[in-house]
């Protein structure tokens, strides 16, 4: 077997030489595993920008799902002040009401903290301040609409009752403030979401996987609840 020796250098120049060749040859080395990093990063950031928007518009479907369902129940909460008014009235004619629950999908936010330490890193500040407003909106709403949903559902505790104590009409008028207001907000804010934090991120609902078969409950919501 031959083994190849280095040749022995001849002066500075040689020393020099061989010198720039090792120096050329890390330096090469250093960029191209830099490149490759670069490379991993730039789709990393891709498909975690394509799942952040996935996500987001997600969620913008949803509270818009919320906002549509608001006219139904601004009508049907008229309802329940003239039915708690007719059960205060003991000579009025006595309503039967079947209130009916808005069902709703859920905010998701799973990529989003999945992402929170590691690829986010390479996304820049402007834009992860972005997509962190967004999902701060999302959380706030979250709740506003768990406040929303457990008044209903407070209400429709109510829906047997064949008279009214002063503290039930009380609590009723109070749950249903709770419901208007919750639903009230969830329009406006979707009105944000959809004015303000989407185009600052990007996000187009369009970009939502399926929802379902649109909103199965909103028919209900939105026919008469009071049956003579």
């Amino acid at each position: 077997m031959d083994i190849h020796k280095p040749k022995p250098w001849h002066g500075w120049q040689g020393f020099l030489k061989e010198y720039a060749i090792i120096v050329v040859g890390v330096l090469t080395a250093l960029v191209g595993e830099e490149l490759v990093v670069g490379v991993h990063h730039h789709l990393q950031v891709a498909d975690l920008r394509g799942a952040l928007h996935r996500e987001l518009a997600w969620n913008l479907a949803s509270i818009k799902e919320a906002a549509d369902d608001l006219p139904c129940v601004e009508a049907r909460l008229k309802e329940v002040e003239a039915w708690k008014g007719s059960l205060q009235r003991p000579a009025a004619q006595q309503l039967k009401i079947n209130i009916q629950e808005p069902t709703y999908v859920i905010f998701r936010t799973s990529t989003w903290r999945s992402a929170a330490a590691g690829t986010l890193d390479n996304v820049p500040l402007e834009e992860r301040v972005g997509y962190a407003q967004f999902y701060d909106g999302v959380d706030n709403n979250k709740i506003v609409r768990e406040t929303g949903l457990r008044a209903w559902s407070d209400l429709s505790d109510f829906k047997d009752a064949p008279v009214l104590s002063t503290e039930d009409a009380r609590q009723i008028a109070h749950q249903i403030r709770v419901v208007r207001s919750a639903y009230r907000t969830l329009a406006r804010n979707y009105n944000t979401w959809r004015d303000v934090y989407a185009p600052a991120t990007g996000v187009k609902i369009e970009e939502a996987p399926p929802h379902g078969a649109g909103n199965p409950t909103r028919d209900a919501i939105c026919k008469s609840s009071i049956q003579n």
